[in-house]
Formats: structure tokens, sequence, C-alpha cells
């Protein structure tokens, strides 16, 4: 079996590459449809984004002239601490998608480890580089913006996001690429642009998406992810008491009038969706931020009480409406079930919306009655049937004709 020759494919396994192909392999729920433009787009061209790391391609040559030096000379290195020189050799980014050594390194992690990592960021301490490698973020227009510590962040390292961190990591870079913005086609991956900016500072992405909102998107009801989902929405919402504790972070809206439980809702996000409102946090710190709150017990009975703000209808927006009317929301059925959506319904009923049903119901039937009366009884002539004669059969017929023109008018118009 042909071996990779410096990180590179051998001739054999070249050959062998040639014939593949590449695909998205994301789950099939959330793999977006490819636009008519990637379709006509081959590899690496502008409709599709550059692979950050692959062992299947070369790395980019097609570099601007620069001076290059002997890396392999570490105390040659040094003497840019002397020199004052501007250039940094580790900072050298690749071609194409403008990553940059540490980049590199960050993306070819090892059981969350990289020891090279450590050594770069010494080296590039000590030439005391006026544009820190840690901070050096992507060029590329589909990866423009995207830092170190985005990948760190994406690679679940915590060992690597604190040494970034300590390492002076700008936590308030924003990746706004074409990557990270979230599209109705081609691929993409949305994380809210800056976890950092939007949590710490109130910051917003490009759709107006705070942290929160970026937790509902990424939720897809399985097991573990809504475990992870879950205590990370609550611990970033305690977190933002203690910052500041007027800041109600759940209420932030974003450009299409959301805000996380809304979207939650018009997404069908169902577990994510049960978790917002069915929080009951017991810390006495805390509990103000909980939705649910148990007022009494006793055996296998249990009286709470429900904060409804964002699920009534006398709210815009709210999660009643969204459920009544958004035909396309997935997972509807599902979540009017649950409490307390599921008593809140059940009491719409028993108090206004039953009679309103019926009086409804009745006014159609009526309606139909004499719509199937009147096409039944119509003459078969051809001449009109006016001047109607003035008896009782007549201005029941006249009757008849204007009450279906205007239950046909209303039908039209108010269904």
């Amino acid at each position: 079996m042909d071996k990779f020759t410096n990180g590179q494919p051998g001739p054999a396994q070249r050959n062998r590459l040639l014939g593949l192909l590449e695909t998205d392999d994301s789950p099939q729920e959330e793999k977006p449809a490819p636009s008519q433009k990637e379709e006509r787009s081959g590899p690496g061209r502008k409709g599709e984004p550059q692979p950050l790391e692959t062992p299947y391609q070369k790395e980019s040559s097609d570099f601007a002239p620069k001076i290059k030096i002997n890396l392999n000379y570490r105390p040659g290195l040094l003497c840019a601490k002397h020199t004052h020189s501007p250039f940094n050799p580790l900072s050298l980014p690749d071609a194409k998608t403008g990553k940059t050594c540490l980049m590199k390194a960050l993306l070819n992690l090892k059981n969350g480890r990289n020891d090279t990592i450590p050594v770069l960021l010494e080296i590039d301490q000590k030439t005391q580089n006026p544009r820190p490698l840690v901070n050096v973020s992507c060029s590329d227009c589909f990866y423009r913006g995207q830092t170190a510590l985005h990948i760190a962040i994406e690679k679940r390292s915590l060992e690597m996001v604190k040494l970034l961190v300590e390492n002076g990591a700008d936590v308030h870079a924003r990746a706004h690429g074409e990557f990270f913005r979230k599209k109705k086609e081609g691929v993409y991956f949305y994380f809210g642009e800056s976890l950092w900016n939007m949590f710490l500072w109130g910051f917003y992405c490009h759709a107006g998406n705070t942290v929160l909102h970026a937790l509902v998107m990424i939720a897809d009801d399985t097991e573990e992810n809504t475990k992870f989902v879950s205590s990370t929405y609550v611990e970033i919402l305690k977190a933002g008491v203690k910052l500041d504790p007027t800041c109600k972070l759940e209420e932030i809206v974003n450009y299409d009038g959301l805000n996380p439980l809304q979207l939650a809702a018009k997404t069908g996000k169902v577990e994510i969706f049960r978790h917002i409102i069915q929080r009951e946090i017991q810390e006495p710190p805390y509990r103000h931020l909980s939705r649910k709150f148990t007022e009494w017990t006793y055996g296998p009975i249990h009286v709470s009480l429900y904060d409804l703000s964002s699920l009534d209808s006398f709210e815009e927006n709210s999660v009643l409406e969204i459920l009544a009317y958004s035909s396309d929301t997935p997972n509807r059925y599902k979540m009017v079930v649950l409490e307390p959506l599921n008593k809140l319904l059940q009491q719409k009923w028993e108090t206004f919306a039953s009679k309103r049903f019926y009086f409804s119901f009745a006014c159609y039937l009526s309606f139909m009655i004499i719509f199937t009366a009147i096409a039944y009884y119509q003459p078969l002539r051809v001449k009109p049937s006016f001047p109607v004669e003035f008896t009782a059969g007549g201005f029941l017929w006249v009757s008849g004709l204007i009450i279906i023109l205007l239950g046909g008018i209303y039908l039209i118009f108010a269904q």
C-alpha cells in the first residue's frame, strides 16, 4: 500500500484520488440544497469554498513575491527582536485561504493537543511580532475573519482555548466570511460569527442573532446535543445576570422579530423548546430566570406556575400564533401538547374559543344549506329570473342570493 510522503499522498495514492468525489456528509435534514451556481462550479472555483485543511489537495503555492528565511535556524529568529523587523515568517498565510501555521496546527489536533502550538506561540512572543500570530485572521472571502481561537472552539479543545486566550487571543474577533453566514442554499457553518461579542457585549451577527439564537439553531433534538445545548443555554443566562442584572438576554429579538423561544417554535426544535418553556432553576440567585415555578406538591400531585411571556397570543409573533398559522412549521403537533401550551389551549377553548367555533360552524352550515337550496331550485330556463314577483317565494329567493354573495365575499377575503 502506497504511503504518504511528507504529509502528501504518494504517486499511486494520487492516482486513486483522481476518481474520488468530494461531497457534503452533514445529516440529511440539515444539509442545504445545492444552488445552481454551485452545481456549475467545479472544485476550487468561486462558487465553492476551499477546504481549510485536507491531505487530498496540495498546499497552494500561488504566493505574492516574499522574502524567505531559514526557519530551522531558531537563533536567527531571535535576531528580529533586536532589528525590530515587521516581517514574521510564521505569519505567512496560505495563498488561497489565508490560514497560518498556527491555524494549520489547530486543524490537526490529536486528542485535543498539538505540541507545536506552544512552540509557535513562544517564538511569536520572543520575536515581538507587531501583528501577533494568535490574532491573524483568514483573508479568503469564504473564511474571512476566522482566527485560531475560532478553530480551537470548533474543535472543542478547552486546553487550546485557554492557551490562546492566555497568549492574547482576541475574544471579540468576528468570522464573517460566506462560509459562516446562514444561507438558504449552499454549504455553510453558522454559529453567530462571534460567540464572545454577542454574549459579553450584546453585539449581533449580520442576522441580528445572539448566542442564544445560535444555540437554538444548532439544536438537533438528539439526546447528547440537547444536553449540551440546554446546559450551555442556562449557564449563559446565569453569566448574563452576573455581568448585568438588568439585561434580559431572552427578550432580545433578531431582525425577524423572533427571540430564542419564538425561533425554537418557528424552526420546530422540540427538545430545546421544551427545555426553555419548562426551565426551573432552584438556586436562589437565579430563580428569577425560571419559566416554571413549582407552587406546591402533594404526593404525585404538582401544581406549577408558568411564565406565559412570548407564549400567549396577546404578544406579537407569539408562539401560539406561530404554531397556529405557520403551516410550514415542523413538529408543531408535538409542541402544542407540551405544558403549559396544552393547558393554555384547553382554557382558551373552555372560556371563549368553543363558543366562537360553534357560532362559526352554525353560520357556515346555514350558508351551505341556503347555497344548496338556491342552486337546487334554480329555474332551468335561459332568460333571467328577474323581475322577481313580489311574493313570499320571490322575497326568499332574493334574500338567498344576497346571503350567498355576502358569504362568498367573506370567504374570499376573511379566510
